[in-house]
C-alpha cells in the first residue's frame, strides 16, 4: 500500500478536531445544532488553515444520520459528533456522486464550471444534500462566476455550496453577499509546535520542543504545511527528530551559525563576520536563504529582549532594515552573495559616507548654509556671464553672520571672484538686504563641487556611481 502524507492522514475528522479555528468551529456546532445551516458558504483565508478540510465536515454532517436525528429531537450536539463517522452516510462519504470536489485553479472556463453544475437539478441519489465543494473559486473566469450565481441566488432544493478562496478581493461582491463568509486565521506557532509533539509521539518517534518551533516557525500559520515539513523530518529521522534534523532536512541555516554572524557583526570584527559568512556559504545555502533567516533570528532576539524588558533595539533595528534592502537587491542581480558580504561588513565596520566631509565643514546650520548658497547663486547669475561654469566650480563653505565663505579647489576660477569681489559683495548685499562680505578659500582637498550643489536623492547617487567606478572625477560622471 503506497504511503499517505501526514497532511492527508492529519485532515480532522470532527470539528473538534479543527486546529485553530475554534471560532468556526464553535459557531458551526450551534448552527448544525440548530438546524441553522446555509445554502452557500465562502471559506476564506492562508493556505494550509482547514478551507477544504472544514467544507468536507460541514458536507458530510448534513447529511450525517446521527446529526439528523439529533436535529429532529432537539437534542445539543457536541463537536466531537459533528459528523460521526460511524452511520452509513458518512462511511460513503468519500465514494458518494452526491458529494462533488472541483478545483476551480485547472477547470476554470464557463464549460468546466457548467458541465459540473448541470447535476444540481437533479434530486440526491443517496444523500439527503448534494453538496459542491469548490476549491480557489476566484480562479474561475468571469463568465464560469456567472453561472455559478444563478444557482447559489436561487439554489435548487437540497444543494449546498461550499467555495473556498485564498484571495476573496478577486471573488466578486455579487458571489460574497450571497454567501456567509468563513474567515479562517493564521494558526499561531503555540498552536502548531504542540499538535507536531503530540503527533509525532502518535507515529513512535521523538520530536525536539525546539525541532517542533522551528517547524511551527516555517509554516507561517499553515498546518498543512507544518505537517509537509514534520512528514519529511520523519521520513529522514531514526528515533528522535532534532533540531539538527530539522536544519539539515529542510536545508536551513543554524541557529548557532547565524548567532555567530550576529555577534561578529556586533562586535564590529570585519575577519570575522567574513570567516562566519564564508562556513554559512560552504554548507550550499543560497544568500537569500541566509539573508532571511538573519531576519527571522533578529526577530526572535528582539522578541527575547522584550521579555527582558529591555528597550534599546536600535542596533538590532539598523541591522534588520540594513538585511531587508540587501535581499531586495538580491533578487535578479548576478553577484547576490556579494551583496550580502559588503552588507554585513559594513554593519560591522560602517564605511565613513563620502559626502560626511561637506557636512564636517559647515560649521552653521543647514538652514544658514542654505540662505548662503541662495544669495551666492542669485548674485552669480546676475553678474557673471558664464555663471552655470562658475557656480560648478565654487562650494559655498559657511555663511556664519554676514560673511559668506566660498571655497574653490582651482586658484584660476578663484581669481574670476577675486576681480569682482567688491561689485559681488555689492550685489550680494542688495540681494540679502543687509551688508555682505565674501571670503574666498582655496584648496586642492576640498570634494568635487558638483556634489555639494546637488540634491541629496541625486549626490547619493552619483557618490555610488563614483565608488563603483574608481572614479575622483564626479563632474566627468555627472556629465
Amino acid at each position: 500500500m503506497a504511503y499517505e502524507a501526514l497532511y492527508t492522514r492529519g485532515r480532522p475528522k470532527t470539528l473538534s478536531q479543527l486546529i485553530g479555528q475554534e471560532h468556526i468551529s464553535n459557531a458551526l456546532t450551534r448552527a448544525i445544532s440548530s438546524g441553522r445551516l446555509s445554502h452557500a458558504y465562502l471559506l476564506v483565508g492562508t493556505r494550509g488553515t482547514g478551507k477544504t478540510s472544514t467544507a468536507r465536515l460541514l458536507s458530510k454532517a448534513m447529511n450525517c444520520d446521527r446529526v439528523h436525528e439529533a436535529q429532529l429531537s432537539g437534542r445539543p450536539l457536541d463537536k466531537k459528533e459533528i459528523p460521526c463517522n460511524k452511520c452509513e452516510s458518512c462511511l460513503a462519504f468519500d465514494s458518494s456522486p452526491d458529494n462533488v470536489e472541483f478545483d476551480a485553479a485547472s477547470n476554470r472556463s464557463v464549460e468546466d464550471v457548467t458541465r459540473l453544475l448541470s447535476t444540481a437539478y437533479l434530486a440526491p441519489l443517496r444523500a439527503r444534500v448534494k453538496t459542491f465543494i469548490i476549491d480557489e473559486v476566484h480562479m474561475l473566469s468571469f463568465e464560469a462566476v456567472n453561472s455559478i450565481l444563478k444557482l447559489i441566488e436561487e439554489p435548487p432544493p437540497n444543494v449546498a455550496f461550499f467555495l473556498a478562496t485564498t484571495e476573496i478581493n478577486k471573488v466578486p461582491m455579487t458571489i460574497r453577499s450571497r454567501c456567509q463568509v468563513l474567515n479562517f486565521r493564521l494558526i499561531p506557532q503555540t498552536i502548531i509546535a504542540p499538535y507536531l509533539s503530540t503527533l509525532a509521539r502518535r507515529l513512535g518517534v521523538g520530536l525536539q520542543e525546539e525541532a517542533a518551533k522551528k517547524i511551527a516557525r516555517l509554516a507561517e500559520g499553515s498546518m498543512r504545511d507544518a505537517l509537509t515539513y514534520l512528514d519529511q523530518c520523519y521520513a529522514m529521522a531514526d528515533k528522535e527528530i532534532t533540531l539538527d534534523d530539522v536544519n539539515e532536512t529542510l536545508g536551513l541555516i543554524s541557529d548557532e551559525n547565524l548567532d555567530e554572524i550576529i555577534s561578529a557583526v556586533k562586535a564590529k570584527d570585519r575577519a570575522a563576520v567574513g570567516q562566519a559568512i564564508t562556513r554559512a556559504f560552504r554548507s550550499g545555502l543560497s544568500s537569500n536563504i541566509i539573508a532571511e533567516s538573519l531576519i527571522t533570528r533578529l526577530r526572535d532576539i528582539e522578541f527575547e529582549m522584550l521579555d527582558r524588558n529591555e528597550k534599546n533595539f536600535s542596533e538590532l533595528d539598523n541591522f534588520i532594515d540594513a538585511l531587508r534592502k540587501s535581499v531586495g537587491e538580491m533578487y535578479g542581480s548576478g553577484i547576490p552573495d556579494i551583496i550580502l558580504e559588503m552588507t554585513l561588513m559594513k554593519l560591522a565596520a560602517p564605511v565613513q559616507n563620502f559626502v560626511a566631509p561637506i557636512a564636517a565643514q559647515n560649521s552653521l546650520p543647514s538652514e544658514n548654509l542654505d540662505e548662503g548658497q541662495k544669495i551666492f547663486y542669485d548674485t552669480a547669475s546676475s553678474l557673471i556671464e558664464d555663471s552655470r561654469y562658475f557656480m560648478d566650480k565654487a562650494i559655498v563653505m559657511s555663511f556664519a553672520g554676514d560673511t559668506l565663505t566660498v571655497g574653490f579647489k582651482s586658484a584660476i576660477v578663484a581669481d574670476m571672484l577675486k576681480k569682482i569681489q567688491k561689485k559681488f559683495e555689492a550685489k550680494a548685499s542688495e540681494i540679502a538686504k543687509r551688508t555682505i562680505k565674501v571670503s574666498i578659500v582655496i584648496d586642492k582637498n576640498l570634494l568635487p563641487p558638483v556634489l555639494n550643489n546637488m540634491s541629496e536623492p541625486a549626490r547619493t547617487n552619483l557618490v555610488g556611481a563614483m565608488e563603483a567606478f574608481g572614479a575622483s572625477d564626479a563632474i566627468k560622471i555627472n556629465n
